[in-house]
C-alpha cells in the first residue's frame, strides 16, 4: 500500500469530526449524453481496450467486470488542484473512495499531459465494503506543478468483479462558513425557472447548504402562484424570496437581488445565476466550498457549457480586447471529452470577467467596489468584472463548476446590438481605455460593415448606441423601459424581411475574396459607390450561408437570405439606396460628434460612476427604497391552493 493511502477506519469516517468538508462530490448518475463529462470505463480484452464492462446501477453505484478500469479523469470527475492551490488557502486535500470487491484504486496527477502516480491501494475481494483514503500534501513551490488530480478503479482480472460505491474530494473546514444568497433574474421564463428550482430542491446535499434564494421577477406578475413554480416554492419555504418589479434588464434584476442580499445580516456571499440554465447541482456546492477557502481578493465564476452541444465548453471567462474593446473568450468552443482540453483547463488563466450565468463573490467585496452599473443588459457583467480586476480583485474561472446555457451564436442580430455598442463605449470610458480616434474607428467600422451587408437595422442600432453614449450618464438615470421600446421600434423601420424554410431559392453567387491589398481597396470603393449611387433593384432573393456573409463576398448581390442553420425563419436582406442615404445622413453627424466631444463625454461618464453604482441611486432608480430593500419572503401557497 502506498504511503499516501490507507484503508479508512470506520470510526474516523465522520468528516465533521475530522474537521473536513466535501469540496467535490464524485457524480455518476447523470444522463447518458452527459456521462463522458463524469466518468468513463475501459476493459482489457484480447483484441485491446474496449468500452464495456462498467454498468451503472439504479442507486448510482457502478458494477465492474473483471479487468475493467473505471476512470474519473473527466471534466466533472477531476479535481483541478492548480486553481484551488492558487486561489484558496486549501492545505489538507484528501480523496475518499468506497469500493466493494477485489480491485486496485489509484490516485494520479496530470500536468500538461504527463501522468504521475501518487498512490495505489489493493483491496481484497473478501473484505466487504472498504473506504480508501488518499491524503495529498501541499508540497509544491509553484501552483503550476499541480495540474489536475483524478483516480481510477480497476477490478482485478482474476477476481469476480468489483463495485464502485462512492467517492469525494475533501478539504479542511473553514474558520467561518459561507452563507450564500443565490440571485436569479427572470423574465417570462417560468418553465426554465421551475426546472432550475427542481434541480436544487431535489438534491438533499444542496438543500442542506442552501441559505437564501432570491428570484427577481421582471416579467408576468404573480410568479409565486404559477403552477410550475408553486410546488418548489413550497418546498423552499422561508428560504425563498420572490421580488416583483418592472423590467430593468439583467443589470436591474441582479442588482435588486444583490441589494436584498446585502440587507440580510445572515448572508456572507452572493451568487448570480441565469434563469434559463441547465444546472449541475454540485456546481453550487463546489462554489460554496471554494468561497469558504478563497483568498481575500478572489471572485469565482462557473464555466458555460453549450446546451446545444452539451459536452463542449462554450466560454470559460473573457478579457476585454485592448484594440476592439470587445469581450474575447479565453477558453472557447472546447471539446471537454479531450484530454488535451482538460490539460489546458488545468492551467489557470487571467480573465477580466466571467458572465453572470454563474458568478459568485463575497459581500465584503461588493461593499468595497459598489454595485453594478445600470446598463440594462449586455455589458453589466463585463464592466463589473473590469472594475474588480482594476481594484486587484481577480476572478478565477473554476473548471468542474459549470452550467449549460444557450450559446451566443443563437442570439445574434437583434436589439442587443444597441446595448453592446453603448455599453462597451461606457466600459472604455470608465476604465481608461477610451480615445476619440479609437472610438470613431471602432464604431464607424462596425456601422459601415452593417451598411454594406444590407443590415440596416443593425446599423441604426449602432448609430443610436453611439448617440446615447454621447448623451452622457443622464441617459442611465431615466426609466429604461421607454428607451427599450424605442430601440425595438427601430425594427419596424429598418428590420430585415423573413422567409420560411420551405421556400425554394437558388444559392447566391459569392465573390472570391481578393488577396492583394490594392485589389481589396479597389473593391471597397466600388461597393461603397454602388450602395450610394445605383438604384435599388427588384430581384429574387438568393440563399447565402453565414460563412459567406461579408461585404466583399456579396459585392455583386442585391437580395440575399441568410441561412444560419437554426432559426425557424431566415432573415432576408436587400440592398436599399434610400435606407443607405437616410442612415448615412443620421449617422455621420453622430460620428463627427464622437470624434469632437468623445473625450469630454467619457470624462463625464467616469465622474458619474460612483453615484450610478451606489445603493442610494439604485434604491431610487428601482423605486424600492431602504425600507423595502430587505425583501420579506413571499409566503408559498398551500397545497390546496395549487
Amino acid at each position: 500500500m502506498d504511503q499516501l493511502a490507507h484503508l479508512a477506519d470506520p470510526a474516523r469516517t465522520d468528516r465533521s469530526a475530522r474537521g473536513e468538508q466535501t469540496l467535490q462530490r464524485v457524480l455518476t448518475d447523470r444522463a447518458p449524453e452527459l456521462r463522458p463529462l463524469y466518468w468513463r470505463a475501459a476493459r482489457l480484452e484480447p483484441e485491446g481496450l474496449g468500452s464495456y464492462g462498467a454498468h451503472l446501477q439504479p442507486d448510482g453505484t457502478i458494477a465492474l467486470l473483471p479487468g475493467t478500469t473505471l476512470l474519473f479523469d473527466t471534466y466533472f470527475g477531476s479535481f483541478f488542484e492548480s486553481h484551488w492551490r492558487l486561489n484558496t488557502t486549501l492545505h489538507s486535500l484528501a480523496l475518499s473512495v468506497t469500493v466493494h470487491g477485489s480491485c486496485v484504486v489509484r490516485l494520479l496527477r496530470r500536468v500538461m499531459g504527463v501522468h504521475m502516480l501518487l498512490g495505489e491501494t489493493h483491496v481484497a475481494g473478501d473484505a466487504g465494503e472498504q473506504t480508501v483514503r488518499f491524503d495529498i500534501p501541499d508540497q509544491s513551490s509553484n501552483f503550476r506543478e499541480y495540474g489536475l488530480v483524478y483516480f481510477e478503479v480497476t477490478a482485478t482480472a482474476t477476481g469476480s468483479g468489483a463495485q464502485f460505491i462512492e467517492a469525494a474530494w475533501l478539504g479542511e473546514t473553514p474558520p467561518a462558513p459561507v452563507a450564500l444568497g443565490i440571485v436569479f433574474c427572470t423574465f417570462n421564463r417560468e418553465s426554465f425557472m421551475a426546472a432550475v428550482l427542481e434541480v436544487m430542491v431535489t438534491d438533499p446535499a444542496v438543500m442542506a447548504r442552501l441559505d437564501r434564494v432570491f428570484i427577481v421577477n421582471q416579467g408576468r406578475p404573480g410568479l409565486i402562484a404559477h403552477e410550475l413554480i408553486a410546488p418548489w416554492a413550497e418546498r423552499l419555504g422561508s428560504r425563498l424570496t420572490i421580488i416583483e418589479q418592472g423590467n430593468f434588464g439583467g443589470a436591474g434584476g441582479f442588482t435588486r437581488g444583490l441589494l436584498a442580499t446585502l440587507a440580510d445580516p445572515m448572508l456572507t456571499h452572493c451568487a448570480f445565476l441565469d434563469d434559463d440554465i441547465r444546472l449541475e447541482p454540485d456546481t453550487l456546492l463546489r462554489l460554496i466550498a471554494f468561497l469558504s477557502l478563497a483568498r481575500e481578493n478572489v471572485a469565482v465564476g462557473g464555466q458555460m457549457l453549450d446546451s446545444v452541444q452539451p459536452t463542449r465548453l462554450y466560454e470559460g471567462g473573457a478579457v476585454i480586447d485592448s484594440f476592439s474593446w470587445f469581450p474575447r473568450a479565453v477558453q472557447h468552443d472546447t471539446d471537454l471529452q479531450s484530454a488535451d482540453a482538460l490539460n489546458l483547463l488545468a492551467q489557470p488563466q487571467s480573465v477580466h470577467f466571467n458572465g453572470w450565468w454563474c458568478f459568485a463573490l463575497s459581500l465584503d467585496i461588493v461593499r468595497r467596489v459598489g454595485l453594478p452599473m445600470p446598463c440594462f443588459i449586455r455589458g453589466d457583467d463585463a464592466e463589473y468584472g473590469m472594475r474588480l480586476y482594476r481594484q486587484g480583485i481577480f476572478t478565477t474561472v473554476l473548471p468542474g463548476a459549470a452550467v449549460w446555457h444557450e450559446p451566443f451564436y443563437l442570439k445574434l442580430g437583434n436589439w442587443q446590438l444597441y446595448y453592446e455598442t453603448r455599453n462597451l463605449l461606457v466600459l472604455a470610458a470608465l476604465h481608461d481605455r477610451f480615445g476619440r480616434a479609437a472610438a470613431l474607428r471602432r464604431a464607424g467600422r462596425s456601422w459601415l460593415l452593417h451598411m454594406l451587408t444590407f443590415r440596416y437595422y443593425g446599423a441604426a442600432l449602432i448609430m443610436r448606441g453611439v448617440a446615447d453614449f454621447l448623451a452622457g450618464p443622464a441617459i442611465l438615470r431615466q426609466d429604461p423601459r421607454p428607451l427599450h421600446a424605442g430601440i425595438t421600434a427601430l425594427r419596424h423601420l429598418y428590420g430585415p424581411g423573413a422567409v420560411g424554410r420551405k421556400e425554394v431559392m437558388d444559392p447566391a453567387m459569392v465573390a472570391r475574396i481578393p488577396r492583394a491589398r490594392g485589389v481589396f481597396l479597389f473593391w471597397f470603393i466600388v461597393v461603397l459607390l454602388r450602395h450610394a449611387l445605383v438604384p435599388t433593384a427588384n430581384s429574387k432573393p438568393r440563399l447565402v450561408a453565414t460563412s459567406d456573409f461579408s461585404w466583399i463576398g456579396l459585392r455583386h448581390a442585391e437580395h440575399v437570405v441568410l441561412d444560419n442553420g437554426w432559426e425557424p425563419e431566415m432573415s432576408a436582406y436587400q440592398r436599399d439606396r434610400g435606407r443607405f442615404w437616410s442612415l448615412s445622413r443620421q449617422t455621420l453627424p453622430v460620428l463627427l460628434r464622437l470624434f469632437r466631444h468623445g473625450d469630454q463625454v467619457a470624462a463625464s461618464w467616469k465622474a458619474a460612476a460612483p453615484e450610478l453604482t451606489s445603493p442610494g441611486f439604485w434604491e431610487h432608480y428601482l423605486g424600492c427604497g431602504k425600507a423595502s430593500v430587505a425583501a420579506r419572503p413571499v409566503p408559498a401557497p398551500t397545497a390546496s391552493a395549487t
